[in-house]
């Protein structure tokens, strides 16, 4: 008989992900706490009309988007974790297989989401996506990590998005579109839908799958620690990640950080 358990992720890699992305909030502020960062360049100002001026920082649809992103998560994450270790989590009992059928739901729930989104961005969106990485985002990038190291006094304006929350944005992506690949290899009403046999890839490649799933688990749950911190723990983000909720922020408050859209 297989022994499953040579087949999953060891214990202390989740704990070590976790470790690294708490060290890495500890040491961003500590060395913010010693410097903060302001934008040596300078907004083309349009007009306003006083401090009270408000934006649209997110749509709708976006604010949407977001929030039912963040429930399908935290319902994979709190369903895959009790399919991983089993009543390690105070209040929340039920076998495996009960686990399994929300962790099916949290997935159907993402992909709707995730569906939605790119039919969006394809037929009906208007405007640029904001997402984009180009020459203008690579030297923002660039000029960031010099500023953080003290190796320069030059700090840029953000576009719409700042650039940790684009590369945040393409490494939550990147990692979501792993889990769905080795989610369909391990469940078997999906597995089908993969030409697995055709790469002459067997149940040693399966099992080991699952190995995979369990790793970029781990990952994801890192990178969500450091998105909870920078929303709610630097305080100078709290305008932004408030707008999550509204869809509006002060416009002055964002030319602090931001440039005008053209």
């Amino acid at each position: 008989m297989t022994d499953y358990n040579l087949y999953r992720v060891d214990d202390r890699i989740f704990y070590v992900f976790i470790l690294a992305a708490l060290a890495f909030c500890l040491i961003h502020t500590a060395r913010r706490a010693f410097r903060q960062p302001k934008p040596t360049e300078v907004p083309s100002l349009k007009s306003t009309s006083g401090n009270e001026e408000q934006m649209e920082r997110h749509t709708l649809f976006q604010r949407i988007f977001h929030w039912a992103n963040a429930i399908a998560i935290f319902i994979l994450a709190g369903s895959g974790w009790m399919i991983y270790q089993p009543g390690r989590i105070p209040l929340m009992e039920g076998p495996p297989s009960e686990w399994f059928l929300w962790h099916r739901w949290g997935v159907a729930f993402l992909l709707a989401g995730i569906a939605a989104h790119i039919i969006r961005e394809a037929f009906l969106a208007q405007e640029a996506n904001p997402m984009v990485f180009d020459r203008a985002e690579v030297r923002r990038i660039l000029s960031i990590f010099k500023n953080f190291f003290g190796l320069s006094k030059n700090y840029p304006l953000a576009g719409k998005y700042h650039t940790g929350q684009l590369i945040f944005h393409w490494a939550v992506a990147g990692n979501l579109f792993l889990l769905i690949l080795t989610g369909m290899v391990l469940w078997k009403p999906l597995r089908g839908f993969l030409p697995l046999s055709l790469f002459g890839l067997g149940w040693d490649f399966i099992y080991f799958t699952r190995i995979l799933h369990g790793f970029f688990s781990a990952t994801l749950f890192a990178s969500l620690i450091g998105h909870i911190y920078f929303a709610l723990f630097i305080k100078k983000n709290w305008p932004e990640a408030k707008s999550m909720v509204t869809g509006r922020m002060p416009l002055q408050e964002y030319l602090t950080s931001h440039s005008l859209p053209d």
